[in-house]
């Protein structure tokens, strides 16, 4: 029973984690840079795989190196406020760690490569996924190598493989690249942080309240059921749009076609499409 408390609160807290991750790392620096010049900030996308917007100025610095450092800044903010204490928190700098890392191996697999900037940056988040996998094992214990590598899988990777094979069933387009880039870096997390040589507690599963299993479940499903509402709202919004503005195109034609040659009320036309 207490391998499944452990496995349910994987399953539980994983998508409002990685979401979050994706919020921090996407989508606040541009709000923050608009908000701080003065400058309109674009949504560019909300879906239930990330949110990401668009500022007009930035750091001054690429988008990948934006993403790091806010991930350090956060996970730092975790440990200085001790919310390691909890799995969760722990787990939160895992998944920083590795929405961090997706930029740079794009960068070391596209086409403007740059090696010494990927294999850096690289380095400095599987650093936060191994930190933050070894701060899940000073909260669960572990007899041995193979009891550590056990638990961080049945917490963070089994959740995770769980989490993107349902994506992957649910979007057919969904690339298979991208489930290899998130999962075999955690694998390999898991398999460093379990072999580091630290004195860790036995296993004491007292450390997984239902409480904090029930409170993640609801957090995700308010995500969910605020992606959704966003999502049909977005799109009504976007088809009153659409109609309102044939509804101009029909005035403005008819006013053309009365008053102006054909030719003029076809460009008409055109310039409002």
């Amino acid at each position: 029973m207490r391998w499944v408390r452990l496995l349910l609160l994987g399953l539980a807290s994983v998508y409002p984690l990685y979401w979050t991750a994706q919020f921090i790392l996407f989508f606040l620096p541009e709000t923050l840079i608009g908000f701080w010049l003065g400058e309109p900030v674009r949504v560019v996308s909300i879906s239930y795989l990330q949110v990401t917007g668009s500022a007009q100025s930035s750091l001054g610095v690429p988008a990948y190196s934006e993403a790091l450092i806010f991930a350090l800044l956060a996970s730092l903010a975790i440990l200085a406020l001790h919310g390691d204490r909890f799995l969760t928190g722990a787990l939160a700098i895992v998944l920083l760690g590795q929405s961090a890392l997706l930029p740079f191996v794009n960068l070391a697999l596209g086409r403007d490569r740059d090696l010494p900037v990927a294999v850096t940056g690289a380095a400095a988040a599987f650093g936060l996924i191994v930190i933050g996998l070894f701060r899940i094992l000073r909260r669960t214990g572990g007899a041995d190598y193979l009891d550590r590598l056990a638990l961080l899988t049945l917490l963070a990777v089994l959740p995770q493989a769980t989490l993107w094979v349902a994506f992957r069933i649910a979007y057919p387009n969904f690339d298979t690249r991208f489930l290899l880039m998130l999962l075999v870096p955690l694998y390999l997390g898991a398999i460093v942080a379990a072999a580091l040589p630290a004195k860790l507690p036995e296993p004491d599963f007292s450390s997984v309240p239902w409480g904090e299993i029930l409170a993640t479940t609801a957090a995700a499903g308010l995500l969910i059921l605020a992606i959704t509402l966003s999502s049909h709202s977005g799109g009504a919004l976007s088809s009153q749009a659409n109609s309102v503005g044939g509804r101009v195109g029909q005035v403005v034609s008819l006013k053309c076609s009365a008053r102006v040659p054909q030719r003029l009320a076809a460009h008409a036309r055109g310039m409002l499409t």
